[in-house]
């Protein structure tokens, strides 16, 4: 049967495999297994809400991006083991389907910590393919586009966000099994004020505080989680 764990965030070029340092083709563990990690949005978006209802107030959603600078999981036996990808681009899908970010084959064992590092992509030596990213004016780690009132507009973060979750019980990946992790990101809440209002994402002055609606979702996330013992 498959061991699979669903780990619900409050939140595709695949550019490596590190495992620095070590040769896996020495190592001790069972043969390896397959790991799959997803991302998806909680609830739909309301991407298509100006044009089908013809109302020209609010936010329309059209397009979310991140770019990773690292996604990891940990080994408790050795690092050696652990699975780590570097610096790249998710593009998610609005309809709250599930995007499948990687699909790899990982050491049997147990691991304890997964983390996700969504930064903007500072080191000259990373290849960006993607000016929403990095251009004239910086670079980014969050980008949305969309419409605001019935303007075009492009809000993008130059923000590091952190997720960093302690896996507890460890996540087991047996040698006869696979293992899937699905990362949700909770998108509605980050144009949102405190009173539900919408925040114009083309206003400087909001962009502090969406910066923190961002933050405060992945937050929410790892606070549900480590109260979730109903790991599956």
């Amino acid at each position: 049967m498959k061991n699979k764990i669903y780990m619900l965030l409050n939140l595709v070029l695949i550019t490596g495999i590190a495992a620095s340092g070590c040769d896996m083709t020495q190592s001790s563990s069972e043969e390896p297994t397959g790991l799959q990690i997803r991302m998806q949005i909680e609830s739909p978006a309301n991407t298509n809400q100006l044009k089908t209802t013809g109302d020209t107030s609010g936010i329309a959603i059209d397009e979310v991006k991140l770019f990773i600078e690292e996604m990891e999981l940990e080994s408790i036996q050795d690092d050696c083991l652990d699975f780590e990808i570097k610096n790249f681009i998710v593009n998610l899908p609005l309809d709250g389907s599930p995007l499948i970010i990687t699909e790899t084959e990982i050491p049997a064992g147990l691991y304890d910590e997964f983390e996700l590092e969504i930064e903007k992509p500072d080191d000259v030596d990373v290849i960006v393919n993607d000016r929403d990213f990095r251009d004239e004016t910086g670079s980014y780690s969050v980008v949305v586009k969309g419409l605001y009132n019935g303007e075009a507009f492009m809000f993008r973060s130059s923000e590091d966000f952190e997720i960093d979750i302690d896996l507890n019980p460890p996540l087991e990946i047996s040698e006869t099994g696979n293992s899937v992790i699905v990362i949700s990101v909770d998108l509605n809440s980050w144009f949102k004020g405190d009173n539900g209002e919408d925040l114009d994402p083309k206003d400087f002055n909001n962009t502090e505080r969406i910066n923190k609606n961002i933050e405060r979702s992945f937050e929410a996330f790892e606070q549900r989680f480590e109260g979730d013992d109903d790991d599956d």
